[in-house]
């Protein structure tokens, strides 16, 4: 047996050194600067702008500033206005689901963004340049995640209804004392362009206390050269009065619980023209020409932070504090900081670790203290800060890559690192926040729940886990409690680490983790410090991860009318909702004729330029092959009718659906109220039929199948899920996803099936051969079909590579790289690799072969 780690005299003389200061994201400090964003954000956009591929929002960071670029909106050009409705939302999202982006507490409870007014807008109208803020948050009140913050909900909070109107209006054609543009803050009286303040006067019962600040925006007075973002918002968490019955006396919610911002947005609309042009003195144009993304109309953000109370927010607002953004120094330094701050929690936690991570842990020790060393050199320059961050990081992931769980975590027991109960779902139902479900318990480990692990992401170097059971998903309550839940899409989010090297891993969720405590589970806020001679005072802290998949024995029912495939071999069908009766006269749709139905597929309505079909495909060795094809029709009508001749924008996604339900009328897009038959129910079992595979090819190499869907029940048990293209294996052209990674063990309906593609372009189609259940990986067939003149091995041979959303995946089985265009390596793999990356164009070389890819 190896040693238990020892403190040594090196961390004692540095431990608590960050603790003392404020670190990014410990008690509700936050200080989201560009640089910080750039390092540990995760930030998406909204639905808004994308009505052309070329033309979607974007942002890209400059310095200290994040610039923000919104896409085309509508399609139509306005020039009396000042040009196409431009228009997007920008998402600052927390990484893993339950974990919050922001978590609001009393000792920082205002939030504050620093933001420029829209510039370069071409807006010829008032009140067409606005922009907005919103906050998603995990509701305290009934435990529902990632939702809006309205006004109803908690009794009230701001007095203002899901969003906060910040630069109400904007005409850049009139200009202030400094020559900036025209401004108009929101407030009530709307009579102020410079500053807008609300204070609860006690005449409502919307925020907690009399005369408290609950808003407050401000535009600073500096001009372009000095500041590129004036406009101060900032809002007080701490006004948000308590409406439940266990409201404490001060009637602040965040004196109660800690509030959970699970997204943050900002919203951004104005006008603009996508071409640049010069005319001669007689009004002829000379010059046209597409703009660049830097002529566009923008906006920058500068940082989002958190204060410790609104008159201190209100005070750094000088010229001597720098307009709030405090002292210069370089931003890299509180990166570093945090870096630190994580690296010292890890060291600490992990002094009774004995098994195979010793080499990693003194590695992360030495690290530690060199980079320490550069946080207090005085004239450290960026490179510097840059690479202390990259080794911390990297270090503390290396020690999580020990700690964590195997990675063919499936399907287990959890029980007490004693070995004496074990986590149970308890045969009472209970209803906790606004969920009715059966909580988990500890109990004699015959009566063990077994549970599926479904892999979700990473967070700091740790896997992160939804847990489910056969009966439903596992949610967590606003006071910790653990519950069974039927039907929900609010499964909580679980880490694991190994605390002493020998599989005894602590449990946290959200914000607690988990003890025993006699025969009870109980939460508590922080994992204890114990020290290298205190192991038995941990162990109840801890828990094994016990393999149950082999003590699964599915009765009879669950092991038959499993699904087994959809072959496509069959005669193409009429679609019924192409044609119909309505009020006693046949309607015929325009896609009728066009678009047929395969064992139950066809065209989804809600993407009308659909079109599913019947058809061949080579394979490999020239024999025809019976598919199923999806294609997208260039003109198309409304799903109704009421529109026709419609023309499809490229690249566009068409879909497809297999389901029967509650129809209104035989056109409708989706049943009524969401309720679907089981005219096409399948059931599926990964116990023992655990793996689904479609062999699929499209004419072009950018075509993949962004998601497949499976809809549950009405009051099902299972909530429903999607596979998508990032997740799959391959052989040949076959994909194949494990399905006990989704679903739970045990027999499970599902009454509707969607599949949603990306990347067509005009006279692309997708053909698919078949879709198929196994039980093992080993009877996965690996087949391919004949190669195409698009297809991707045209310039990759056996290196396939398609793109998913902002995710490059790389099918080969030899090893290689991804660069950007500058010639920077953004990853290297062995085999098939998901990668994440920025917006941008990417080379991925393998074994000889290049291709080149953009992630938009």
């Amino acid at each position: 047996m190896r040693l238990r780690h020892l403190l040594g005299a090196s961390l004692l003389c540095y431990a608590g050194m960050a603790g003392a200061r404020d670190v990014h994201g410990v008690d509700g400090y936050y200080n989201w600067t560009a640089a910080q964003m750039q390092a540990n954000a995760l930030m998406d956009f909204g639905p808004e702008g994308k009505q052309w591929a070329q033309w979607y929002p974007s942002f890209k960071f400059e310095g200290d500033y994040l610039r923000f670029i919104p896409g085309v909106h509508q399609k139509e050009f306005k020039p009396e206005n000042g040009g196409f409705l431009l228009r997007g939302r920008l998402d600052w999202k927390e990484k893993v689901k339950g974990e919050g982006f922001m978590t609001i507490t009393p000792e920082h409870p205002v939030f504050v963004a620093k933001l420029s007014i829209p510039r370069q807008s071409q807006t010829k109208k008032a009140n067409e340049s606005n922009y907005w803020i919103e906050f998603f948050w995990h509701n305290p009140y009934t435990g529902a995640q990632d939702v809006d913050m309205e006004n109803e909900q908690g009794g009230g909070i701001w007095g203002f209804k899901k969003a906060l109107d910040v630069v109400k209006g904007h005409a850049p054609w009139a200009k202030d004392a400094l020559g900036r543009d025209s401004i108009f803050l929101y407030n009530r009286d709307r009579n102020d362009s410079t500053l807008s303040v609300r204070v609860n006067t006690g005449d409502n019962d919307l925020t907690a206390q009399k005369n408290d600040t609950v808003w407050y925006m401000k535009r600073l007075p500096v001009t372009e050269d000095q500041e590129k973002c004036e406009i101060i918002v900032a809002v007080n968490f701490a006004s948000i009065r308590d409406s439940s019955s266990m409201a404490l006396a001060s009637r602040r919610l965040i004196d109660r619980v800690p509030i959970k911002i699970s997204h943050f947005s900002v919203g951004f609309i104005t006008r603009g023209d996508t071409m640049y042009a010069e005319t001669d003195e007689k009004g002829d144009t000379i010059v046209k020409r597409a703009k660049t993304p830097e002529e566009m109309p923008y906006m920058n953000v500068k940082w989002l932070k958190t204060f410790p109370s609104m008159d201190a927010a209100v005070k750094s607002l000088t010229a001597e504090e720098n307009w709030g953004d405090g002292p210069v120094s370089n931003p890299q330094k509180d990166i570093l900081n945090t870096a630190l701050y994580e690296a010292e929690k890890v060291i600490k936690g992990f002094q009774n670790y004995m098994g195979d991570a010793d080499e990693a842990y003194a590695a992360l020790k030495e690290v530690h203290a060199k980079a320490d060393g550069v946080y207090n050199k005085a004239d450290a320059a960026t490179e510097e800060y840059l690479s202390a961050i990259e080794e911390v990081n990297a270090a503390v992931a290396e020690f999580y890559s020990y700690v964590n769980p195997a990675e063919d975590l499936i399907y287990n027991y959890i029980r007490t690192a004693d070995n004496g109960t074990s986590l149970y779902v308890s045969t009472s139902e209970v209803t906790k926040d606004t969920y009715t479900g059966y909580p988990l318990a500890l109990g004699a480990n015959e009566s063990a729940t077994p549970l599926t692990f479904v892999p979700v992401g990473e967070s700091n170097g740790q896997l992160a886990y939804n847990l489910k059971g056969k009966d439903g998903v596992v949610v967590q309550c606003t006071d910790g409690t653990l519950l069974m839940v039927k039907g929900t899409d609010d499964a909580a989010t679980f880490t694991f680490a190994d605390r002493d090297g020998y599989g005894s891993f602590d449990m946290k969720c959200g914000s607690f983790y988990y003890y025993k405590s006699g025969y009870e589970l109980k939460p508590v806020k922080e994992f204890p410090e114990f020290s290298s001679e205190d192991y038995d005072s941990m162990i109840p802290y801890c828990f094994l991860i016990e393999d149950a998949l082999g003590s699964y024995n599915p009765t009879d029912d669950e092991k038959t009318g499993l699904f087994e495939a959809w072959e496509f071999n069959g005669e193409a069908e009429d679609d019924p909702s192409t044609k119909g009766t309505i009020n006693g006269a046949e309607l015929v749709m325009g896609e009728h004729g066009q678009t047929f139905m395969l064992d139950g597929w066809r065209m989804q309505r809600w993407r009308m330029w659909s079109r599913v079909n019947k058809d061949t495909y080579k394979d490999a060795e020239g024999e025809d092959l019976q598919c199923l094809k999806l294609t997208a029709a260039d003109t198309y009508d409304s799903f109704d009718g009421t529109s026709l001749g419609n023309v499809t924008t490229y690249p566009t996604s068409p879909s497809m659906r297999r389901e029967g339900g509650v129809f209104t009328n035989f056109y409708d897009r989706d049943p009524e109220g969401g309720v679907r038959d089981e005219s096409c129910m399948i059931s599926l079992n990964p116990g023992v039929r655990r793996y689904i595979a479609m062999k699929c090819k499209g004419t072009n190499p950018e075509i993949t199948v962004d998601k497949f869907n499976f809809l549950q029940q009405v009051n099902g048990l299972n909530s429903e899920f999607a596979l998508s293209l990032s997740d799959a294996e391959m052989k040949g052209d076959v994909y194949y996803w494990d399905l006990l990674r989704y679903i739970g063990v045990g027999k499970t309906n599902y009454v509707g099936q969607f599949m949603s593609t990306a990347g067509f372009q005009q006279g692309d189609a997708l053909y698919i051969d078949w879709i198929r259940t196994y039980e093992t990986v080993d009877n996965i067939p690996s087949e391919s079909f004949a190669t195409g003149v698009r297809d991707v091995q045209a310039d990759g041979g056996d290196l396939k590579v398609f793109v998913t959303g902002r995710t490059i995946n790389v099918f080969t089985s030899e090893s290689g790289a991804i660069y950007t265009v500058d010639g920077t390596c953004v990853s290297e793999f062995e085999g098939t690799v998901h990668e994440t990356v920025r917006p941008g164009i990417y080379i991925v070389r393998a074994d000889g072969m290049v291709k080149k890819v953009l992630v938009k």
